[in-house]
């Protein structure tokens, strides 16, 4: 490769030939994304996270999947994050085993919603009610319509590098950050939102105390704000727990609902999730993921007054209640999955010490490999959520981001499936990672950097 080349060229052409050396090393699986672009875009769903070429599993055990050319990953994606015991746990296949002969899906509830909404009620704070929907996206919907019908107002708030699911109202300024941190700007971060939207949303910097200031400028305004405790793909960055607090007082002081989304961190940072962890309670809260066992589910719960919105009519409320649920909400398919996963995961005391003795060897490995290479880069995170930022100044917020070494972030998420390891900028960790499977993710990390220093992009 040409010593005149930019940074930013060298890195186009690391990526491309990085694409043809994945179709050499995965040829079953090339001839196969070839096929799949002609049905799916890109060649699978969510292509743009999977670039340059996807990855196609045939299975998956404990912390391993193998793929269609059967090659064996230690998987640190775990589905996105859903399957924190890891796959085919024994109590959750064998859960869902027997359901599937009882049946699949009826419309009317069955015992295990009610099992798995006590369990919801008793382990997350302030979760006097639950109401449950098909997906993340789902729930952050209707908490926010839950936020506008309480409180008559319109808009809502949400912070930069905030994920909250494809949701039209939230879908701006996660990687589009700009303007004053004061008054940021709205950016849309999708194609073919409505601008509507852009109207009723306020955009607020994350571990800033400009952000208290805003809400209390925008006072009554303001429905609701809506926050990851623990910011997942925008970085992995938790709050400052007292910085959370002064905005939990502001929106009590403006009467705003205060919304956690912790379809993340909901039962990955700890038995409590993060607001237990972090010692401030929400008034709505919605989760996913892990509380589905790895079955597909949105989760909305809370202050009771507010759950009860949810009802038609209201009670004690004029008009119609909030649209919350569907065809395949509460299925016994994913109540059952999600019974059998958090109960194995709370009541067994072993789960979340070895979660955090893993994260902890993780961490701890990923720092001292940056030494050793010499090289500038930051591990954050909370529990078993880990984030890796090739950058010269350790992260707080999103809008700190701004000099991320991008190109060298891609080579090495390509790099590392190369080498057997499934880490794509935000890593999870799952009770059945050991540590030899840490430190083997630790010398894959250190051996992918080094290749990128060699070639001159870090």
């Amino acid at each position: 490769m040409s010593n005149t080349l930019s940074t930013e060229e060298k890195a186009e052409e690391l990526l491309k030939s990085a694409y043809h050396e994945l179709r050499r090393l995965r040829p079953v699986s090339a001839e196969f994304h070839d096929r799949a672009r002609k049905s799916l875009p890109g060649g699978t769903t969510r292509a743009r996270f999977w670039e340059p070429m996807p990855l196609y599993i045939t299975s998956g055990k404990g912390p391993y999947v193998t793929d269609l050319d059967d090659r064996t990953y230690i998987d640190c994606n775990l589905g996105q994050g859903p399957m924190i015991l890891g796959y085919a746990h024994p109590k959750v296949t064998e859960a869902l085993r027997a359901q599937v002969v009882r049946g699949t899906h009826f419309g009317p509830q069955t015992e295990s919603s009610l099992q798995l909404a006590d369990i919801i009620a008793n382990s997350v704070p302030g979760a006097e009610r639950v109401a449950f929907v098909n997906s993340g996206t789902e729930a952050t919907m209707g908490a926010l319509r839950i936020a506008r019908k309480a409180t008559g107002r319109r808009k809502i708030a949400k912070f930069e590098g905030g994920w909250h699911g494809s949701n039209e109202f939230t879908l701006y300024s996660f990687t589009s950050i700009s303007g004053d941190a004061a008054h940021a700007d709205a950016n849309p971060d999708s194609g073919g939102l409505s601008k509507a939207g852009a109207e009723d949303i306020v955009i607020l910097p994350f571990n800033d105390m400009r952000a208290v200031d805003r809400i209390l400028e925008e006072g009554d305004d303001l429905a609701g704000v809506i926050m990851e405790p623990v910011i997942g793909a925008g970085g992995c960055l938790p709050a400052q727990p007292d910085w959370l607090q002064s905005i939990r007082e502001a929106c009590d002081q403006v009467g705003a609902v205060l919304i956690f989304d912790e379809v993340i961190s909901g039962y990955r940072v700890g038995p409590r999730s993060a607001a237990g962890e972090l010692g401030v309670t929400a008034d709505l809260t919605v989760l996913g993921k892990i509380a589905g066992g790895g079955m597909p589910i949105g989760v909305i719960c809370g202050n009771g007054d507010l759950m009860s919105r949810t009802m038609w009519p209201a009670p004690g409320s004029s008009g119609r209640g909030v649209a919350a649920g569907g065809t395949f909400s509460g299925n016994p398919m994913t109540t059952t999955a999600g019974v059998a996963q958090l109960t194995e995961l709370i009541d067994n005391p072993e789960s979340y010490p070895h979660l955090n003795d893993m994260s902890t060897r993780l961490r701890m490995g990923l720092e001292a490999a940056f030494e050793r290479l010499g090289i500038t880069a930051h591990v954050t995170g909370m529990g078993s959520m880990v984030g890796v930022h090739l950058m010269p100044n350790r992260p707080e917020s999103r809008r700190d981001m701004t000099g991320a070494n991008n190109a060298a972030a891609a080579l090495l998420r390509i790099y590392l499936e190369m080498d057997g390891v499934i880490a794509r900028g935000l890593t999870f960790l799952s009770t059945m990672h050991s540590e030899k499977d840490v430190d083997r993710i630790v010398a894959s990390h250190e051996n992918a950097l080094a290749r990128i220093q060699q070639e001159g992009c870090l």
